[in-house]
């Protein structure tokens, strides 16, 4: 939404693109390897694309769909167990935000 406020106070407002699909995940835990892949798939660098189809259920229509959606906020929380070598080998709660493009 596009939005300001008018001399007497009141929100004047349009909105801008209507009905924008965001999931955000939340795991309770991921190997090192399994979040780098997820990750890498919204990685053109990394072989992956900028967007990707992704389908999930929408509240709103109350069944599946299909959305190309870019990833947001990402956070890997802290690591949950490190290997003999000291090199971390999963993440306790990743999380990460789709949006639609």
């Amino acid at each position: 939404m596009d939005s300001g406020r008018n001399t007497e106070g009141y929100i004047i407002g349009s909105v801008i693109r209507e009905d924008i699909a965001k999931v955000e995940i939340t795991y309770n835990y991921l190997t090192v390897t399994q979040w780098s892949t997820i990750l890498k798939m919204f990685k053109s660098s990394a072989g992956g694309a900028f967007a990707n189809p992704v389908t999930f259920f929408d509240q709103v229509t109350g069944d599946w769909v299909t959305r190309n959606m870019y990833v947001g906020d990402r956070t890997s929380a802290g690591m949950f167990r490190l290997n003999a070598a000291g090199e971390p080998v999963g993440w306790d709660s990743p999380k990460l935000q789709l949006i639609e493009v």
